[in-house]
Formats: C-alpha cells, sequence, structure tokens
C-alpha cells in the first residue's frame, strides 16, 4: 500500500496531475502506464518435465512409438510398468505431431495414495502454479464404487459419451478421441453406468484420483490441446464411416419389435442418467461461477475503496504540503 501511495503522490508532485480531478479509474490508467510488459511464458501445463506444445525428446528407449491409428499423421508413444500379474502399475501416453511437438502428455498410477487432505491440497497448489482455479467436478456417491474428482484447469472441454458410445467402451473397446472418467477405467465406468467423458476444447491441464475410505485407488492428470488434435481425429472417423458404409449390404438385417423396444428403453434410460449428472454438474458449476463473481465484485469494490482513500490521502498531503510552502514564503 505504502508504494501504491508513493507512486500516487510522485504524479502529483512530478506530473503536475491534480490528484482530487483523478478518479479511480483515471489513477488505474495512469499506474498502468508505466507498468513493463512481461515475456510469453513457455505452457504452464506441464507432464513429468514435458510442457504441452513442448518438443519431444529422442532417443528415448523406454517409450514405444508408432504412427498413431486414430490420429492421423500423428505419433502415439507409450510406455508402461506391470505386475507379474499383467495389472499396470505406472504408464505414461504422448501424442506428438511428426515434428516432435507434445498436444497430449498423460500420467497413469495404481494404486495411489491419498490422505485426508492431500486432494484439496493438491487442487490449491496447482491453481497457484497455474493462476487459475480449478473447475472441480465430484461423483456423485454410488454404492460399492470409490469416491471420484476430477480438476480441470485452462480450455478443456468434457463431452459426454453418447449412449451408442458407452456400449463401445463396455465392450472394450475405443471411440474417436482421448476419453477419461471419473474411476481411471474407462470400461469399468461404462458398465458402472458412471459417465465417460471425451476431452475436447483447447489447452488445458486435467487432475482425477479415485479413492476408497482407506484412501486406496488410481491418479490420472494430464495435459491436452485437443484444438490441435481434433481435425485429424475428425478425418479418420469420416476415413472410417466411409469404409463402413461402403463395405455394409444394401438391405441391413431385419430386427424384431422387442428387440427395438428393449434397446430404446436402455438408450432412454442411459439417457436419462447423463441428463441428470450433467444437469447436477452444470448446477455446480453455475454456483462456483456465482461465488466467483461475487468475490471479484467485493475485490473490486475493496479496491476501488482503498484507491479512493489514497487519492484522498494524497490529496491532503499535497494541500498541506502547499499550504506549508505559501507559508514559509
Amino acid at each position: 500500500m505504502s508504494k501504491r501511495l508513493t507512486l500516487i503522490c510522485i504524479f502529483s508532485l512530478v506530473l503536475g496531475t491534480p490528484v482530487l480531478a483523478l478518479n479511480p479509474n483515471d489513477l488505474r490508467n495512469k499506474l498502468v502506464e508505466i507498468i513493463q510488459a512481461k515475456p510469453v511464458a513457455a505452457s504452464p501445463y506441464v507432464v513429468d518435465g514435458l510442457a504441452l506444445g513442448g518438443q519431444v525428446k529422442s532417443g528415448n528407449q523406454a517409450y514405444q512409438c508408432r504412427p498413431s491409428d486414430q490420429f492421423s499423421g500423428f505419433i502415439w508413444c507409450h510406455e508402461e510398468h506391470t505386475t507379474p500379474d499383467n495389472t499396470v502399475m505406472r504408464s505414461h501416453s504422448i501424442l506428438q505431431s511428426q515434428d516432435g511437438t507434445a498436444y497430449y502428455i498423460n500420467s497413469y498410477f495404481q494404486p495411489a495414495f491419498f490422505d485426508p487432505n492431500d486432494i484439496q491440497n493438491e487442487i490449491d497448489r496447482m491453481s497457484s502454479e497455474f493462476g487459475q482455479q480449478a473447475r472441480v467436478l465430484q461423483m456423485s456417491h454410488r454404492e460399492g464404487l470409490p469416491s471420484a474428482i476430477m480438476a480441470i484447469w485452462g480450455a478443456i472441454q468434457l463431452e459426454p459419451l453418447k449412449p451408442d458410445e458407452i456400449s463401445v467402451v463396455a465392450s472394450g473397446g475405443s471411440p474417436p478421441g482421448i476419453s477419461v472418467s471419473f474411476l481411471g477405467d474407462e470400461e469399468r465406468s461404462a458398465k458402472a453406468g458412471v459417465p465417460v467423458f471425451r476431452l475436447a476444447g483447447g489447452a488445458g491441464f486435467l487432475w482425477a484420483a479415485t479413492f476408497d475410505q482407506n484412501g486406496r485407488g488410481v491418479l490420472r492428470y494430464l495435459a491436452i490441446d485437443d484444438s490441435k488434435i481434433e481435425p485429424s481425429r475428425q478425418v479418420a472417423s469420416n476415413s472410417e464411416n466411409q469404409a463402413e458404409s461402403n463395405s455394409s449390404p444394401v438391405s441391413p438385417p431385419a430386427v424384431t419389435q422387442p428387440s427395438l423396444q428393449q434397446q430404446s428403453q436402455s438408450d432412454a434410460q442411459a439417457q436419462g442418467k447423463e441428463d441428470q449428472y450433467r444437469a447436477e454438474e452444470e448446477e455446480k458449476k453455475r454456483r462456483v461461477e456465482d461465488a466467483d463473481q461475487q468475490q471479484k465484485e467485493a475485490q473490486h469494490l475493496l479496491d476501488e475503496i482503498a484507491i479512493g482513500s489514497l487519492v484522498l490521502l494524497c490529496g491532503v498531503a499535497v494541500a498541506v504540503f502547499l499550504r506549508m510552502k505559501r507559508q514559509s514564503q
């Protein structure tokens, strides 16, 4: 505060600007004029030492790399460590362009262990590091399932998979795009009726934790810029659809009416769960946004009051200074 007061007084005495004639906005603009521009920093979204949009170092023998089947023109690199029974304990994945630019970096750990305060502390730490508050999604409690939470920063968007895509995931398949789920296992989530999402949007960071009552669970964190990946996914999807269309018979196989009815009921139930979940998440998001807006308005008001007080104090100081100067003459 003393620094602000000094700057304001300097403006009054040196620049000759009448302090009492400045409103808070004018004063803020004056202060902004002397702020030096900061250099543009690299992407803050870093996974295991590799920044999103950074260059992947070649020669790492731990990764197995090959042209991506799903993302045309991209290279998929993966490495994992498993137990003797082939249970994945740790894995890392990178999706990079031909010139080695990383647009998706993922790390997965199982088991992971969380103390009661670990999750909130880690989210707060990353929010401070990224300079923005996280969008937090928490899975509704379900009997027989662990607790789960996701925190998102940046421009990442979550698109709920459609019912037919959920069926593909439940059977062990992979729909277009990169998917995430609360349980850390998309197939398990699909079978349990837990939402599965496709990553979309721009550059961002996602942190997801699944844990039971003992704090044991799964940790996954990733950085992605789907805006750089989506065009290739669209090309691949169109190619697959064209190939499927060319290979399909002219007349589709007949389906009995009971099967259609059962499928319709199943789809309706799945859609109902999805709509309910999306409504809950939208309500949570709205509450968080309202709270953030109220906090910003309160902070803005405090700033205005503080600046107005400083202006008044400086005006008094200048008036006293001028009066003493006249008396001394």
